[in-house]
């Protein structure tokens, strides 16, 4: 027979059977539980409420659960079920499964999480406040793909384990397993919600860590079993129209990913490694937001200058950084300014990432013999009025390149150097005479990429020891700015940024300018006069948007090369 809360509570805490009987009838009337009138007249703690709750039906009462939780059995199971609801997973066996629970009675939440773990359920009892506590950690901007990726590997385990002696239809068949289709659409899906540029799949001795990169950092997100890594493998090899048998070589291909009414190019990469290939994909977005001049970040003086500039019937411009800066969205912006105009727009690219309306686009391919240089020299016979090179990096297709420029075309491409001078002393490395140079070139952009502070948690903050020595040691001639910090809220899962803005500077080609090139002028010397003008650097460019709590200091530090800044 079950005891009495009432006789239970008042044993325990002493309280006279009139306070007890009070609180019961004002229970009654506001349609409350006993322990919530006691609690709200400070009579009973919730601790002690619930430790009486538990001995009257002859539970364990554990008030701390926060380092018991089952985190395999948190995978394995439906998030929801913990997410939403008072329960949380502790240990198991295989048969039994301790469940902490702050309701005695939900027989609800008890069979049906029996039925999905398939265990007899063992309920213990535990506090509401720290069932909230335990969950919000748990949670707390978490994704679907972190709760059900591990579910989905297990569910693909128990069906089968992969034999590397498999045929190639036995290995497609796998591949097209529930689990392993339900593992690839959820890891292409959540990478897109996250806005990650690339996925990474990158397999260990025992298992494959999944890895997105999201504003320019890598951040880990899951694991998969070895199990599940190898169909998981051959399915995005399938979708690429890969050679699924081959395993030890490289292998390069494309999937067309949709999601709702929104179309995304995944540009697929594997490489063979030492546990198995590594498989890397670019996520190619038809963002027309990227392709206007005006979301770039190019400050409005620059911006004004530039847009004069791309109007220009031939000359050249350049736009310069290392990899993953951002120069192809400058130059694809540059283009959609004038595409629009009764002109012939064909561009020369490796791969092709943007896919613009009324551009020819050619894809370079080396071994069909479709190199850049090639290349350009069958557009110069097409009637081009504007070409795109998308990377100048030998002397043949820099010459060609420039004399386009000389006659008649607008020619726009990128170099990998540090910053905009930089850029000159490169032509001049692939044998370009410092007078074509000078003739030829219009503007030279130079950029980087720096994480944007969240505009919902960002506050206004002293920089820190650490980041004021560094900035000292290596930007001692600029002032330190005033800045924000990034403080990390849920819209921005906790990083302090969101999104990417780019940092540049840009060098207009004058007539002054135009004769130091053409005198083969050193760097430092053109450096010097530019400064004299009014030239704006990164570095100021980056203060500027730290000042206007765009960006922190910390970033601008880490983007910018020491180089830049002498």
């Amino acid at each position: 027979m079950i005891k009495r809360i009432g006789s239970i509570i008042q044993s325990r805490a002493q309280l006279h059977e009139s306070q007890i009987e009070e609180a019961a009838q004002e229970a009654k009337r506001q349609g409350f539980r006993l322990g919530d009138i006691l609690l709200k007249k400070g009579l009973f703690t919730e601790r002690e409420f619930f430790e009486a709750l538990a001995d009257q039906f002859s539970m364990e009462f554990i008030p701390d659960i926060k380092n018991l939780i089952s985190t395999e059995l948190l995978r394995e199971l439906p998030s929801d079920i913990f997410k939403n609801g008072s329960c949380l997973p502790l240990d198991s066996s295989e048969s039994v499964l301790r469940l902490a629970v702050t309701d005695p009675i939900d027989f609800d939440t008890l069979l049906q999480t029996g039925l999905l773990s398939d265990r007899v359920i063992e309920a213990v009892l535990t506090t509401p406040s720290e069932m909230r506590m335990v969950q919000q950690k748990l949670f707390e901007g978490d994704t679907a793909f972190k709760q059900f990726a591990g579910k989905i590997s297990r569910e693909y385990e128990k069906q089968l384990q992969i034999d590397e002696s498999l045929s190639l239809e036995e290995i497609r068949q796998r591949t097209e397993a529930e689990p392993v289709v339900k593992m690839a659409s959820l890891i292409f899906n959540e990478a897109i919600k996250l806005d990650a540029s690339d996925i990474h799949i990158e397999p260990s001795e025992n298992n494959a860590l999944i890895r997105f990169r999201i504003d320019g950092m890598l951040q880990q997100y899951s694991e998969v079993s070895k199990w599940m890594y190898s169909p998981l493998t051959s399915r995005i090899k399938i979708l690429a129209d890969l050679d699924i048998a081959e395993k030890r070589v490289p292998q390069d291909g494309r999937i067309r990913h949709n999601v709702g009414s929104q179309a995304f190019d995944f540009r697929v990469s594997t490489l063979p490694t030492h546990y198995g290939e590594k498989t890397v994909i670019r996520i190619l977005k038809h963002d027309k937001s990227l392709l206007d001049m005006n979301n770039l970040g190019i400050p409005s003086a620059e911006l004004s200058a530039l847009s004069e500039i791309v109007e220009k019937p031939q000359g050249m411009i350049f736009v310069t950084g290392p990899t993953g800066s951002g120069k192809s969205s400058t130059l694809f912006a540059c283009l959609n300014r004038i595409r629009h105009k009764a002109i012939n727009i064909t561009t020369l690219e490796n791969p092709i990432e943007y896919k613009l309306d009324g551009v020819n686009q050619v894809q370079i391919n080396e071994k069909a013999g479709i190199t850049f240089a090639s290349a350009l020299r069958s557009i110069l016979r097409q009637d081009p009025d504007v070409i795109l090179v998308g990377e100048i990096r030998d002397t043949e297709t820099a010459q060609i390149a420039v004399q386009a420029s000389q006659t008649g075309h607008l020619v726009l491409s990128t170099l990998h150097t540090n910053d905009a001078i930089s850029a000159i002393t490169r032509l001049r490395d692939l044998k370009i005479p410092g007078f074509l140079i000078s003739s030829s070139l219009l503007a030279i952009i130079a950029q980087r990429l720096v994480r944007m502070l969240c505009p919902y948690c960002k506050k206004e903050a002293e920089i820190s020891g650490e980041v004021r020595r560094k900035w000292e040691s290596l930007l001692g001639n600029y002032s330190i700015p005033r800045s924000w910090s990034a403080v990390g809220c849920d819209r921005c899962k906790k990083t302090g940024y969101k999104g990417r803005v780019g940092v540049f500077e840009l060098i207009t080609v004058n007539e002054k300018i135009r004769t130091l090139i053409a005198d083969d002028t050193p760097d430092s010397v053109l450096r010097k006069t530019l400064r004299e003008e009014g030239f704006k650097s990164l570095i100021n460019d980056g203060i500027s948007k730290i000042e206007q709590g765009i960006t922190t200091p910390e970033e601008l530090l880490r983007v910018v090369l020491v180089e830049d800044i002498r």
